[in-house]
């Protein structure tokens, strides 16, 4: 398999950054995509797009106001 890496794409300690932050978010804490960007050094366009994925993934809810909350895989939504 061949990895083609964009101009967004980031590099491998900014990946490894976020999936460091991600493991450390526990359930009913919240991130905005703007607090990723800071800490990761990745493209506001790439952590939209992993917060969204993670979303339909039903690992995070949306608020309406653009805030993504970690969700319990074992119980109800954070409240």
């Amino acid at each position: 398999m061949t990895v083609v890496r964009t101009r967004d794409s980031g590099s491998r300690d900014n990946w490894d950054r976020l999936h460091e932050v991600l493991l450390d978010i526990k359930p009913g804490d919240t991130v905005t995509p703007g607090d990723l960007v800071g800490q990761t050094g990745l493209s506001p366009t790439m952590v939209q797009t992993v917060l969204e994925a993670l979303t339909r993934a039903e690992l995070f809810e949306r608020t309406e106001d653009g805030v993504f909350v970690r969700r319990s895989l074992w119980g109800p939504p954070a409240a």
